[in-house]
Formats: structure tokens, C-alpha cells, sequence
């Protein structure tokens, strides 16, 4: 393989997994049904305020396409006295 084929299959990859990434997130619904193969990502905001913040998980199903499903997450801190 020479150096300008080996450049852009790893342009090419690199492109399409970035793809992958920037869509957007599906809103989780209670029963929905998740094939999660791999987790890639869990993606919540640190520093949240209130009770509930929304989260997103990035994983891979089994046929190896890149989902994203966005849920709401209760804070840490909601909980403390």
C-alpha cells in the first residue's frame, strides 16, 4: 500500500466515524428497545443544577452502527441532605 492510499483510507475513516458522532441523539422512551453491542460514550454535564439533567449514550449495535440515545439523569447532588 503506498503512503497516498494509506492518507486517505485513514481520511476516510476518520470522516466517517466523526459522521457518526455528530448526529443527533434519539430521545429514550420507557420500553424502548436498545441493541446495545458497545458502549463508545456516556456524555452528562458535570456541574448540572436542579434535580435532573439530560445525558446521552453513545454505543455501537450489533451491526456496528454508531447510535445515540439521550435520557434525563438524576444529580448527584438532588439526593443530599
Amino acid at each position: 500500500m503506498t503512503f497516498s492510499k494509506a492518507i486517505a483510507l485513514a481520511t476516510f475513516a476518520l470522516g466517517t466515524s466523526a459522521s457518526a458522532f455528530a448526529q443527533t441523539a434519539t430521545p429514550y422512551q420507557y420500553g424502548m428497545d436498545l441493541d446495545i453491542a458497545h458502549v463508545i460514550a456516556v456524555d452528562a454535564p458535570a456541574n448540572a443544577t436542579g434535580y435532573a439533567s439530560t445525558a446521552t449514550l453513545t454505543y455501537r449495535d450489533s451491526d456496528g452502527k454508531v447510535q445515540k440515545v439521550s435520557y434525563i439523569r438524576p444529580n448527584n447532588n438532588a439526593n443530599q441532605n
